[in-house]
């Protein structure tokens, strides 16, 4: 085992919802942040005459600045493997144009300053938290979401390495090996902390342990934890946001649109913060934050030529790429401040490096033939930075109210939470009394 591997005592994922790189980071390589480093937007003419995406009608479009972070978006663009498809457009000796992003999109008005909604990005000062994260800490500019395909896919391959589905399903998901069943088997302590109903809520399997024991936790919990729980903290963990998706009165964050982007930066702060609040074990620690998948969202760098095929018994047509990039960070102090780390990877860089510290290397066959690094690759101190970064508390966001599932995502949530409270009630109302009482 490596020293870096031998310096990590505590892997914590967040992995937020359908928001590109350029979307969300591309403004980094623009003025006034400037940085040649990254891989993102250019305001070069021919660069935006070469990514310009066109509307069924001919007319082109350029990207475009959003005008503000807090307010909900209009929409929601359409990311479902038929619609990646026309996003990602006709590749050319095996490399992608990205320009069917705007045809995908079903809105004919412009949306983002007189641009669609899909051409739309954020700058630093509208997304402090990622600025803060962008200059302290690493970000990854070639991490790619690992199908071109919608949540509930890539969330299953990048929480077991294979999914049995090809598109999102509109009731609960069958159950297929997860990295839960993995660290159990590995005797690795783990746990989710949830900000309301966990994603797995959708797999029936983990119902009962989601409502019954303590691997599933509420996100209330998470600071006070970390601050005071000592043998029995867990080594792997995942934080999950609000979903927009799932049933929820308070406001979602976990920036799927139409929820807006500063709820997310809120979130993220909570979390790092926490973490940061017990210097001992944040010099031990690893936090990778990444999305899904990119929402629809445009971004200009062409898929990885990644073959996945479908495991026993789905039967889907097999995927010949990656999906789109999505943002992604690894912030830790043993990570260089304002580093850019170039190598190709995916969300299952992240079931490699935990195969990396906590099993000999080894996930599974398939995770391990995938042609991607792994998140230890980003790690370049042996010993921890002494300094915390510090940008304030987070500020009160936003609200947006439940609504009735029309779309395959609400939908699945809503059949998870049905299933939750007519079969475990009681469960239900002690784990998520104010859901009980409004649906």
């Amino acid at each position: 085992m490596s020293s870096k591997l031998d310096a990590i005592d505590t892997i914590v994922v967040v992995m937020m919802e359908n928001r590109s790189f350029d979307h969300m980071l591309g403004y980094l390589s623009l003025p006034p942040w400037n940085r040649a480093d990254v891989e993102g937007l250019k305001n070069d003419p021919a660069w935006q005459m070469q990514f310009a995406n066109h509307d069924k009608a001919g007319k082109a479009y350029q990207v475009a600045r959003f005008s503000d972070a807090s307010m909900n978006m209009v929409g929601d663009p359409p990311h479902e493997r038929p619609d990646i498809e026309t996003q990602l457009g006709m590749p050319v000796n095996g490399v992608f144009p990205m320009n069917g992003f705007v045809q995908s999109y079903p809105e004919p008005e412009p949306l983002c300053d007189r641009n669609p909604l899909p051409m739309g990005y954020f700058t630093g000062d509208q997304l402090p938290t990622y600025d803060f994260f962008a200059r302290s800490f690493a970000i990854c500019d070639h991490w790619f979401c690992p199908l071109p395909a919608g949540t509930q896919p890539n969330r299953l391959m990048a929480m077991g390495g294979a999914s049995l589905i090809d598109v999102n399903k509109s009731g609960l998901l069958d159950n297929q090996d997860l990295v839960y069943d993995w660290l159990n088997r590995h005797n690795v302590r783990w746990r989710v902390y949830h900000d309301k109903i966990p994603f797995f809520s959708l797999m029936p399997k983990w119902i009962p342990s989601i409502l019954q024991d303590d691997h599933f936790q509420s996100f209330s919990h998470f600071a006070s934890d970390v601050l005071w729980e000592k043998d029995s903290f867990p080594q792997v963990i995942f934080v999950e946001p609000s979903y927009t998706d799932s049933p929820h009165k308070e406001f979602p964050n976990d920036d799927h649109a139409p929820t807006a982007a500063s709820n997310g930066q809120d979130f993220l702060l909570h979390v790092y913060n926490a973490l940061t609040a017990n210097p001992a074990r944040w010099s031990k620690t690893a936090l990778v934050v990444t999305y899904d998948e990119h929402g629809g969202f445009f971004d200009h760098v062409s898929p990885l030529p990644l073959r996945t095929f479908p495991p026993s018994p789905a039967s889907y047509i097999p995927f010949h790429t990656s999906g789109p990039r999505v943002p992604a960070f690894v912030i830790s102090p043993l990570v260089e401040a304002g580093s850019v780390f170039k190598g190709n990877l995916d969300h299952t860089s992240i079931l490699k490096f935990i195969a990396e510290k906590f099993g000999n290397g080894s996930y599974s066959p398939d995770v391990d033939a995938r042609k991607v690094g792994s998140v230890s690759d980003i790690l370049s101190r042996a010993q921890p930075r002494t300094d915390i970064p510090h940008i304030g508390d987070p500020q009160p966001s936003g609200f947006t109210p439940g609504r009735k599932p029309a779309t395959p995502m609400p939908a699945a949530f809503q059949a998870a939470w049905d299933q939750m409270k007519n079969l475990y009630p009681e469960g239900a109302a002690k784990k998520f009394p104010d859901l009980m009482r409004h649906f």
